[in-house]
């Protein structure tokens, strides 16, 4: 290991120039093309899928459909190609002994080009192979749930987690050691399949089938270096991130609180930060095709020699195309870093929306809970409703009344007047005995001139009948001004904006995939989760809003709000409304070394 290790850091260090070139390049073109790539291609399913924002309900039903395939198939295989056009790259400037780095990155970059074909066709196998391998273990992962999980209530199993969810996690975490192990066997195997093509002009299958014979013996050497390698390329980030952190406080301790000091320094964190977060991409993905090459040079016997000494006059003219080289590096960091430094420049204002009232103070769903949470400042009141058997809009989440009310019927089954009697509070303490279920209408007139509600639709079967309740409520108490409907899927929020044009719809959902069109909603709700810089742009430039649920520790929040979302839902809005008076009285430095932190983690 130890000599592989050394004659992969030799030609790492033999070929840095040629091959920082190539990472940019590779980079240039994935950064200008793979976006508009990538939304072109998700647009021309969307009439397979009919959705670019996957909720909840929705994403089993896109992942088993035609579209959904198609999208997490085109998605693998892109990332394959991209890491198999590199590597070639990398094959081909190993290979040569010539010490111009430019010349090289040339040669290599038409030797790519030359051979496309056949290195989208060996992309197209590993996916497939790769995809296969994997596929058991998925099932088995998909089949377990099934099985084992298929009785639970999804908000239930989260709430509870019972020791049937700790025996499935385990089961999961040893499917995923096993798919790991699979893959990287694979990996492994067929590691030397692109050296073949390119260097020896084999055929695709024929590049596989040597790669294999060539790795069967001796190969615990490279796995276990490329093991290592992950590894190592998993734990500095975080390290990175932690020193930066550190050097950040310090910073904005001893530099006097005034922008004309703040800004230069920041600007020189950030771009100190994009620097090094290039440099280790480039080592790790150049460190990985070096590895390849000094392992296949080890199997094959096909030395790379070392090229003599340049003369003075080459010398100059390397040293001249390196400032160029250096250059872009530089163009790169200052392109990467000014939106960053844009960003931290962006209004701490967010909205407040109480989950299901105060939840953590008062029971869920209930006046006591709305209340509370108007007292704490709340701008909108998540309620979720549901309809009783007898056609009455109530405040209810759970698909059944096991939690609250020990019983296994559904809200629907019974009539409102029954319902009425059962205690809807005492399950979370003695001091709300009394309290009973209550109704949308009471819920409207609670917040009336306090705050706004936001209506969480959750249909039992009765998708169109708790639509025109709910709408009707709305129009007889004339609250629809303010109210927004939201729904985990699309056929609700249109059926409610039918009856009501008027109507705010905000859809809550798991994750976007493509293009976001802003017609179908208002507002888009996301999973804390899967929330980021990003996907705050995409929506604000789709015209909508973004807020993230369900976000419960200041440090969450705090990081939400330098994000730039527009409203977080939380169960603590007490805890969310001080933090926010707490960050209007911080002063230049405080708020932008909160904003740098929060950036970095």
């Amino acid at each position: 290991m130890l000599k592989l290790t050394s004659r992969t850091l030799a030609l790492l260090r033999q070929h840095s120039r040629a091959l920082l070139a190539l990472h940019l390049t590779i980079t240039g073109v994935s950064v200008a093309l793979l976006p508009s790539l990538v939304t072109a291609a998700l647009a021309a399913i969307r009439p397979l899928t009919g959705e670019a924002a996957i909720t909840t309900a929705g994403l089993i039903r896109f992942l088993s459909s035609p579209g959904g395939v198609t999208w997490a198939g085109f998605t693998m295989f892109v990332t394959v190609a991209i890491i198999v056009y590199q590597q070639a790259g990398i094959t081909l400037i190993v290979a040569q002994n010539d010490q111009h780095p430019m010349k090289n990155i040339a040669r290599a970059l038409f030797g790519v080009v030359r051979r496309i074909t056949g290195l989208t066709t060996l992309a197209l196998l590993l996916t497939l192979a790769h995809f296969l391998t994997a596929l058991p273990f998925l099932a088995a992962i998909i089949s377990g749930s099934k099985l084992l999980l298929h009785h639970y209530d999804p908000y239930l199993l989260n709430l509870e987690r019972p020791p049937v969810l700790w025996w499935y996690g385990a089961f999961c975490l040893a499917m995923l050691a096993g798919l790991v192990v699979a893959n990287g066997t694979l990996i492994v195997r067929w590691s030397l399949a692109i050296p073949r093509l390119m260097l020896n002009g084999a055929k695709p299958v024929a590049a596989l089938r040597s790669s294999y014979h060539l790795t069967r013996k001796r190969s615990r050497d490279a796995a276990t270096t490329l093991a290592l390698g992950a590894a190592l390329t998993v734990a500095i980030p975080p390290l990175i991130t932690l020193i930066f952190n550190a050097i950040a406080a310090g910073i904005f301790q001893v530099l006097p609180d005034n922008k004309a000091y703040l800004f230069p320094a920041v600007i020189t964190l950030v771009g100190s930060y994009v620097l090094i977060g290039l440099a280790v991409t480039f080592l790790a993905t150049s460190a990985f095709g070096t590895l390849i090459m000094a392992y296949y040079e080890e199997r094959s016997g096909y030395p790379f020699k070392r090229p003599a000494p340049s003369a003075p006059k080459h010398a100059a003219i390397l040293i001249r195309r390196a400032w160029i080289l250096e250059a872009i590096v530089v163009a790169v960091v200052l392109a990467q870093s000014y939106p960053i430094i844009s960003s931290l420049n962006q209004s701490t204002e967010v909205g407040i929306t109480a989950h299901r009232g105060n939840a953590a103070l008062a029971p869920e769903n209930t006046v006591s809970a709305i209340r509370q949470a108007i007292n704490d400042g709340s701008d909108y009141i998540e309620i979720d409703v549901q309809l009783t058997a007898d056609g009455v809009p109530v405040l209810w989440h759970d698909t059944d009344m096991q939690r609250i009310f020990g019983l296994p019927e559904r809200i629907n089954d019974l009539p409102f007047k029954q319902l009425r009697t059962l205690d809807a509070g005492s399950w979370f303490s003695e001091t709300f005995a009394d309290e009973r279920i209550a109704t949308l209408a009471e819920a409207i007139d609670a917040t009336r001139g306090k705050a706004n509600l936001l209506v969480d639709l959750k249909p039992n079967r009765n998708d169109e009948a708790l639509v025109n309740a709910v709408v009707e409520m709305l129009q007889e108490k004339d609250a629809v001004e303010g109210t927004v409907i939201a729904a985990a899927d699309w056929p609700i929020l249109e059926m409610a904006k039918s009856r009501e044009p008027n109507l705010r719809t905000a859809l809550l959902a798991q994750f976007v995939v493509g293009p976001l069109w802003q017609d179908r909603y208002d507002i888009l709700g996301i999973r804390a989760n899967r929330a980021s810089p990003a996907m705050v742009a995409r929506a604000h430039n789709a015209g909508n809003e973004l807020f993230v649920w369900t976000v419960n520790s200041p440090k969450a929040m705090s990081r939400f709000i330098d994000m730039g979302v527009d409203n977080i839902i939380t169960d603590r809005p007490d805890v969310l409304s001080q933090l926010l008076r707490n960050r209007s009285e911080m002063s230049d430095g405080e708020r932008l070394a909160s904003k740098l932190h929060n950036w970095l983690r």
